[in-house]
């Protein structure tokens, strides 16, 4: 009975790295808010430039640090930023009077403070119907950044999550099966 308790020693000890693992992860991908919903979706295509843009998140943001700003994809053109009103888990900008911006492809990018409390970035492409504007440019260094900004999505963070505890997983029976074969082999 004596050969027994280095190994369980080893696999107390590997179940107890695997929880500390699992547990320090899975929340750093479940935790921040996300978009789920609003007036503008990703990749949609509008007949006009919307008058107000509301974002529903999968959580209700905290009030502080919030902020919407709205640019065009093509230029990477900032055409206005306001911080949002909140609403339970909606925040909504109004479109200012002077901004008219027609046909073309926008983003609207938030950076929020998650119900978690943490500060989350992100955006929602979405496109105006028509021929788009003349002054199309390539898109710059500032549109680049802001497309890199957006963080991954919420079914890709829970992947990732699942794949990493998988892989521990694997380490821990690789271990186990190696103290077993050592195991038996001290008893011979």
């Amino acid at each position: 009975m004596g050969y027994r308790l280095p190994w369980l020693r080893r696999t107390a000890a590997a179940v107890g790295t695997a929880a500390l693992v699992l547990g320090g992860s899975l929340p750093a991908a479940i935790a921040h808010d996300s978009v789920i919903g609003g007036s503008v979706k990703d990749g949609e295509q509008l007949d006009e430039f919307p008058k107000e843009i509301t974002l529903e998140f999968s959580g209700i943001p905290k009030e502080d640090f919030n902020t919407f700003a709205v640019t065009n994809a093509d230029t990477g053109e900032k055409l206005f930023s306001q911080e949002p009103k909140l609403h339970e888990r909606d925040l909504t900008i109004e479109t200012p009077a002077d901004v008219n911006p027609g046909p073309g492809n926008y983003q609207v990018g938030f950076q929020i403070t998650s119900s978690d409390g943490h500060a989350t970035r992100g955006g929602v492409k979405f496109s105006v119907k028509g021929e788009a504007s003349e002054n199309t440019e390539a898109p710059d260094s500032k549109s680049i950044e802001a497309r890199g900004d957006e963080g991954l999505s919420m079914p890709l963070k829970i992947i990732l999550g699942v794949g990493g505890v998988l892989a521990i997983a694997a380490v821990v029976a690789l271990f186990i099966a190696k103290s077993r074969r050592i195991d038996s082999e001290g008893e011979k």
